[in-house]
């Protein structure tokens, strides 16, 4: 007999239907833009940061780096053990964690003590994509995922957003950069309450014929039956399943290529705009905000619903419209990053079409992961895929890009200019070339993800 797919998961309520899927959605949306806002404090508060605990530039480095890597080696046995576990748990518990931290982060004098809190958070936020990625997958059909997904990752760009509006605000209002790290915690542990409470669908619960199935496949109240049920899991579970899975290794070529791309732009936008464009620090951040945050929320908003169109149609087509998306990311963000020094019209033109083409790829990337992965593997496969993207895209992004400046930052130009234009040169090479690794992984991943999605419809339904 088949594994149940459709089995209630919340302890608090065995019995209970399961919570609606427009609260469910709106819920992990409001965390996940506390995650994005807790993730972002240290960077508006930094300069005071830096002064009180007297850091140079690669103790901060470091500092950005360690939250990266560590979120990124959590979220793969954070994300299996939500396989095994109730994904709320694993998901309100893990808001709870880093929002302690993030409170934390307000309190230890010590740069060794903030530098430990920072870890905590990154710790607590590696648990919450790959445990509430899946759970979205099982409240939305296939079809509907896309947009469902770009909903939720909102929180990314609005979350960040509000950092840099009110961060900033805080710390002047209370003297003090610590407060804004207090304040931020306080929402966190009241919607970490509310994620725990959540009543969870069966995994498989929005895969075609989950009713059925859920007829003919209840688990029995056999003890012998339990423990094969409950090894079955655990060996679904394991890497090298997932790694059988063609299209998997497209998608985390994309993700790698991609988050290379976004935290490249995300940590020397601004620099660049100060350094060769002139901008005042206000002034680049108005344009970063323009380029990061509006064309962030425009691009999530539309590719949900592109993204949609196209999963009616065939399992590839979401795959390839994504990597249509990508490669216009490529194309618009050179002509953006080509602008010279009187052209920044260009620059914030263009670049930000690019951005917005890229940030697309962010509803696509969950949905089609569920598409040719097994409900009780998915939450493994998702932290998988966020771990190789921050490990070589969030954390290697950015320390390769500022490598290669300095490498570039020669000549007979002045040190200012020869700054101004190594970052330029930096970016204008790499960013472009990642969105450009980006699509190809997802030209991959569409050549083989019917295949796979078939194979896991019928895993799911063999006797």
């Amino acid at each position: 007999m088949a594994r149940s797919l459709t089995r209630p998961e919340s302890s608090d309520h065995p019995t209970a239907a399961p919570s609606p899927a427009g609260y469910v959605l709106g819920l992990l949306f409001v965390g996940n833009l506390l995650n994005f806002y807790d993730r972002a404090l240290p960077s508006v508060v930094l300069e005071p940061i830096k002064e009180e605990f007297g850091l140079d530039d690669t103790q901060v480095g470091i500092l950005a780096s360690a939250f990266v890597l560590v979120a990124a080696l959590a979220g793969v046995p954070l994300g299996r053990l939500a396989d095994r576990v109730p994904r709320a748990a694993v998901a309100g518990w893990g808001l709870f964690v880093w929002s302690a931290f993030t409170a934390a982060g307000g309190v230890l004098t010590s740069f060794w003590g903030f530098f430990g809190s920072r870890v905590g958070v990154g710790v607590g936020e590696s648990s919450y994509a790959p445990a509430t990625g899946s759970l979205l997958s099982d409240l939305y059909p296939s079809e509907r995922r896309s947009r469902a997904h770009s909903l939720f990752m909102l929180g990314f760009p609005i979350g960040t957003l509000l950092a840099f509006l009110t961060a900033g605000g805080l710390a002047v209002a209370f003297d003090s950069w610590r407060a804004p790290f207090l304040i931020a915690a306080v929402p966190g542990f009241a919607v970490a309450l509310l994620v725990l409470r959540i009543r969870e669908p069966g995994r498989g619960a929005a895969e075609p014929g989950a009713a059925d199935r859920a007829a003919d496949d209840r688990v029995a109240a056999d003890p012998a039956r339990s423990r094969d049920s409950v090894s079955d899991g655990q060996r679904g579970s394991s890497l090298r399943a997932l790694l059988k899975v063609r299209s998997m290794y497209g998608m985390l070529l994309a993700f790698a290529g991609y988050n290379f791309a976004a935290y490249a732009i995300g940590t020397f936008l601004t620099p660049v705009l100060q350094r060769y464009h002139g901008l005042s620090l206000v002034g680049a951040g108005l344009v970063g905000g323009i380029v990061v945050g509006v064309t962030g929320l425009l691009g999530l908003l539309a590719g949900g619903r592109l993204l949609d169109r196209a999963a009616r149609r065939s399992p590839e087509a979401r795959v390839r419209v994504a990597a249509f998306c990508l490669l216009g990311a490529a194309v618009f963000s050179l002509a953006g990053l080509t602008a010279g020094q009187g052209a920044l019209w260009q620059l914030v033109v263009f670049l930000s079409l690019g951005y917005l083409l890229g940030i697309v790829y962010l509803a696509a990337a969950v949905p089609v992961v569920s598409d040719v992965i097994r409900p009780e593997q998915r939450s493994g496969a998702l932290g998988l895929l966020f771990a190789v993207g921050y490990l070589l895209g969030g954390a290697g992004g950015p320390v390769l890009v500022g490598m290669l400046s300095d490498a570039l930052a020669g000549g007979a130009q002045s040190a200012s200019e020869a700054s101004a234009q190594g970052l330029r040169t930096a970016l204008m090479i790499t960013v472009p070339l990642a969105f450009g690794v980006a699509a190809v992984g997802m030209f991959l991943a569409s050549r083989s993800v019917r295949g796979d999605r078939e194979a896991m419809l019928a895993v799911a339904t063999t006797p």
